[in-house]
């Protein structure tokens, strides 16, 4: 009877275990080499020597820098048509032009995305640190890609730093970099947000940007309010106006109605104003002008008008041309009292 002793067995099999792993090795190095020397040669034919393909097994890695997507894609394809290869895994990445090197980034009030172009990885990193110290309440989601052919790097994250300053003011809105063409468009977070991006915007541009497009609106209010206070030698407007233009043209209504009155200007900008608000305003303050003191509070489309007229037939005709000057869908409570009526 054979004396049997495994560990003596499993000795003697080791050696046949390494000569079969060294030639399926054999085998796996030779497959490589083949499609690798087979898929160059095509892909130079094609005058795609950009691409640089590395094999794992029958596996294809593509890397290297392409100056547009359709000549990756055309690589890509010419690949998968290669014989032999099993699946294609997309490493490469795009050479942009200074003219169509994009960067932008988007935020509302949960979260900011930021994609498109960076010269390097350092960059990526600080520019994502940026966004963590200034912006740290909000989700970031990063799909910036690397790519070649940026502007003057220097330049370029002068433009980014800048950008991303801006968004910072904004409640919800993008920030976009077209090479170093600027275009910005969001609704700001205050009235004091609003004007300080409208004056970076005008004169604190960095050296070598270019603002190409603004779309900033000042904040969205609810209610949309505004009132004046009339006392015979002041009148003051507080409240909220949609525009600068608006805002002006209300302040030079008011002086020429008051001659000879003090104006006190707290008005803010604002948006969120009903259909016709300026129509509204102008006739309130008209009337407003014929009484001796008064007051007018807005909110939307309800408006409260008081005041003090010197006679009883002047209190009536106010309150008469209030009720009919004002748009159809505004309505009006009136209070006119006559000073010692006789």
């Amino acid at each position: 009877m054979l004396n049997c002793r495994p560990s003596f067995w499993l000795w003697g099999l080791l050696p046949l275990v390494f000569v079969i792993a060294m030639a399926l090795f054999g085998v796996r190095e030779q497959i490589e080499r083949d499609l690798s020397d087979r898929t160059a040669a095509i892909l130079q034919e094609k005058g795609l020597s950009w691409a640089v393909v590395n094999y794992d097994g029958r596996n294809a890695v593509l890397e290297g820098l392409s100056f547009s997507r359709e000549k990756r894609d055309t690589a890509l394809r010419t690949i998968e048509d290669v014989w032999g290869v099993s699946n294609v895994i997309d490493r490469s990445n795009l050479i942009a032009s200074p003219e169509t090197y994009t960067w932008w980034a988007r935020k509302d009030e949960e979260k900011i995305k930021i994609s498109g172009h960076i010269p390097t990885l350092e960059d990526r990193q600080a520019i994502l640190g940026f966004v963590k110290a200034a912006m740290p309440e909000l989700k970031l989601s990063d799909r910036m890609v690397l790519a070649g052919g940026s502007p003057q790097r220097q330049v370029w994250l002068g433009s980014v730093s800048f950008a991303l300053l801006q968004l910072g003011q904004l409640k919800s809105g993008t920030v976009r970099l077209a090479g170093t063409d600027l275009i910005i468009a969001g609704e700001a977070k205050t009235t004091e947000a609003y004007r300080d991006l409208k004056t970076s915007l005008s004169t604190q541009l960095p050296t070598g940007i270019k603002l190409k497009t603004e779309s900033i609106s000042p904040p969205v209010v609810k209610p949309f309010a505004w009132r004046v206070k009339y006392t015979g030698g002041v009148i003051s407007l507080t409240g909220y106006v949609p525009s600068e233009e608006i805002h002006d043209q209300i302040l030079e209504r008011t002086r020429n109605l008051y001659q000879g009155v003090k104006v006190v200007d707290g008005m803010e900008l604002a948006s969120g104003a009903p259909e016709a608000w300026l129509w509204a305003v102008t006739a309130s303050l008209t009337q407003l002008h014929r009484l001796q003191s008064g007051r007018i509070n807005m909110k939307d489309m309800a408006i409260e008008f008081e005041g003090i007229a010197s006679d009883d037939t002047t209190a009536k005709d106010v309150v008469a041309s209030i009720r009919n000057g004002l748009p159809s869908s505004y309505r009006s409570t009136e209070n006119v009292d006559v000073r010692n009526p006789q």
